[in-house]
């Protein structure tokens, strides 16, 4: 697993409460406004930082 990836699940588990529910997010939620694709398919086509980029747009409340 590549350093963004960790970086990913740390903040998706800081997030979410533990790892299990962090794990679950990462590859079964859908993440809006990219085509129904979760963080996990997202992360296999390069896309990485745009889920990092999502991620910390929800932790500063961007979205909330």
């Amino acid at each position: 697993m590549d350093e963004t990836t960790l970086r990913i699940l740390a903040i998706a588990e800081e997030m979410a409460g533990d790892k299990q529910r962090a794990a679950i997010w990462f590859e079964q939620q859908l993440i809006p406004g990219w085509g129904g694709k979760t963080a996990y398919e997202l992360v296999q086509e390069g896309k990485a930082d745009k889920v990092l980029d999502y991620l910390e747009a929800l932790r500063s409340g961007v979205y909330a």
